[in-house]
C-alpha cells in the first residue's frame, strides 16, 4: 500500500499500527453497553488483530521513500526513541496523556517532561547528540520483531536499514 500512495504522489504516511487503540476493543465495549453479545464477542476475538507498528515502520522505511510518522503503542521516550532509529520523522503519542489530561494541564505538562527526559536519556545512551543522529547508531532487529519480517520474507538484517532490540514492540 506504502509503496501505491508513494506512486501516486503521496509525499508521507502515518504508519500507526496494532499497539495503540483497538477499534475492535471500542466496538467490544460498545457491545456491551447496548447489550449485544455476538459484538461483544468479536470485539475480544479481534481485540489485537493488526500489524505491530514497528513492524509497519520498517516495512515503509525500507521500501519507500515517504515521510513516516509512528503512531499507535508509542508511549514513553524509548518508544520514541526506537521509532525515531528506525526512521520515523515524527511520531504521535495520545494514550499516556489522556488520563493526566482529565487532571488538567500541570499533569500533562509533567508527563510531557517524563517522556521528553526518556528521551534525551536513551539518545544519550544510544550516543545520539541530535533525533538527526538517531538514524546513523547501529541497532539489531530481534525478538519478535525479527520473527515476524522473517514470516513477510523479509530478512531485517537488509530490510530494515535500521533495527531495534527485543523490547522494540511498542
Amino acid at each position: 500500500v506504502a509503496k501505491k500512495l508513494e506512486e501516486a504522489g503521496v509525499d508521507g504516511i502515518d504508519v500507526g499500527g496494532a499497539g495503540g487503540v483497538s477499534w475492535a476493543a471500542v466496538e467490544h465495549h460498545r457491545a456491551r453497553e447496548a447489550g449485544n453479545k455476538l459484538k461483544q464477542k468479536i470485539g475480544l476475538t479481534f481485540w489485537d488483530w493488526g500489524i505491530p507498528t514497528v513492524i509497519s515502520l520498517i516495512e515503509v522505511t525500507s521500501s519507500t521513500k515517504l515521510a513516516t510518522i509512528a503512531t499507535g503503542g508509542v508511549r514513553t521516550g524509548i518508544d520514541i526513541t526506537k521509532a525515531v532509529a528506525l526512521g520515523a520523522r515524527c511520531v504521535g503519542i495520545a494514550s499516556p496523556l489522556l488520563k493526566p489530561a482529565v487532571k488538567g494541564t500541570e499533569k500533562v505538562v509533567e508527563k510531557l517532561n517524563n517522556i521528553i527526559a526518556e528521551l534525551k536519556t536513551a539518545m544519550f545512551l544510544s550516543g545520539a547528540k541530535s533525533t538527526a543522529d538517531l538514524n546513523k547508531i547501529p541497532l539489531v532487529v530481534t525478538g519478535r520483531t525479527a520473527e515476524w519480517l522473517r514470516a513477510r520474507g523479509l530478512e531485517p538484517e537488509t530490510y530494515a536499514r535500521r533495527g531495534m532490540e527485543e523490547k522494540a514492540d511498542f
